[in-house]
């Protein structure tokens, strides 16, 4: 994505805000919830009970980061009203920003994720009961069931147990052997984390902003890394080829604790599929592990949970991988984990605010932890 499509989505936003369209029939997206009608809301929800409609909805508070979230709550009457959501969550890429955003990294990657993917794998991940993009002015909705009050979202603060960070890496591990070398033809509309990567080089100038982010982060980074700043930008690049060379399947790219969720039952679970792509599986590998728990806790388990990545990874479909080879590539990968980290710190201004400051700094020291543990920027002299 190039600055002409920044241009052009700009366009199309003004021009709504001139001319707002008004939602009323299964398909169109609102360009923001204000605009959001009681038809619209009967059509996209209650397809299945057409006796039903809803009277009234409710907003809940605001939430913007990368997209913009609200709880919305429903009051159904009529046939079947009683099978139907009392509240729903919405994502969305209503603001300028956002639609920015999520047009670099493909806002289409996660409406394929819950309308195509979804549906194949049996993994803990939100159902979308409605998920669509218009790919001409890029403002997008997907509504998700409403977890509910006994589902609990991380944040860096998060503690997890050794059995729940187990399972973030089944989970990655079965995701990424299901579609390992998939032919399916939804590979095509995914963006490649390598394509993904360059459109925001080319509309972000991410180089500078990650500069920035670094060096903002000093006081988390292992001095040893800090040192060799000079290095990180080009084994960003070198680590990007990597992974596109490299064999692909679906990776989620964003595995971040914060997109985490732990069921009533204490079980992980996994969300927010907007930067899902196909690459190879290491991205996904190193990413959790550099942020999934503490330093302390993933010095002491990382060994395990590589050998249980491995044998979950093969027994879903993957290939027999040596600890070598995982180590090897999740080490030289670590740096596609960094980089969305330091350009959340220190953001551009077409950029809207990701993440709190303790939660970016908290991840940059987790994740230069493990790459100066592992002397990851040595990683690529063997190659």
């Amino acid at each position: 994505m190039g600055p002409e499509i920044v241009k052009h989505i700009q366009e199309c936003y003004d021009e709504e805000q001139k001319n707002p369209p008004v939602p009323r029939k299964y398909g169109d997206i609102p360009i923001s919830y204000d605009a959001m009608t009681t038809e619209w809301l009967t059509a996209t929800l209650g397809g299945e009970h057409p006796g039903a409609v809803i009277k009234s909805f409710k907003l809940g508070p605001e939430d913007d980061g990368t997209s913009n979230r609200r709880h919305i709550s429903l009051d159904w009457e009529g046939d079947g009203a009683e099978n139907l959501p009392v509240s729903i969550f919405c994502k969305a890429a209503h603001n300028k920003t956002n639609r920015i955003i999520l047009a670099n990294g493909g806002t289409h990657s996660e409406v394929t994720f819950f309308n195509r993917i979804r549906p194949i794998i049996e993994i803990e991940a939100p159902t979308a009961y409605f998920a669509a993009y218009d790919p001409d002015s890029w403002r997008s909705i997907i509504i998700l069931r409403d977890m509910g009050p006994g589902t609990t979202f991380c944040n860096h603060k998060t503690v997890l147990s050794k059995t729940q960070f187990t399972q973030q890496f089944q989970i990655l591990a079965k995701l990424h052997g299901r579609f390992y070398q998939s032919k399916e033809d939804f590979f095509s509309v995914l963006l490649g984390t390598r394509e993904r990567f360059m459109n925001n080089v080319k509309s972000l100038d991410i180089e500078t902003v990650c500069g920035n982010g670094f060096r903002a982060a000093k006081a988390v980074i292992p001095p040893r890394m800090f040192a060799r700043e000079a290095e990180i930008w080009p084994l960003t690049i070198k680590s990007v080829d990597r992974n596109d060379i490299l064999p692909h399947t679906i990776v989620h790219s964003d595995v971040h604790l914060g997109n985490w969720y732990i069921t009533s039952k204490g079980d992980m679970g996994l969300t927010d599929w907007q930067a899902t792509s196909h690459g190879h599986w290491s991205r996904d590998l190193a990413y959790v592990l550099g942020t999934g728990v503490p330093t302390d806790k993933r010095r002491l388990w990382e060994r395990e949970m590589v050998k249980i990545y491995i044998a979950e990874f093969a027994k879903a479909g993957g290939p027999t991988i040596s600890e070598e080879e995982a180590w090897a590539e999740l080490k030289r990968q670590t740096f596609g984990a960094l980089w969305y980290w330091t350009y959340t710190l220190t953001p551009s201004k077409i950029m809207p605010d990701m993440q709190t400051e303790e939660t970016t700094l908290d991840f940059i020291g987790r994740i230069t932890a493990l790459m100066d543990d592992h002397d990851a920027l040595d990683s690529y002299n063997d190659l």
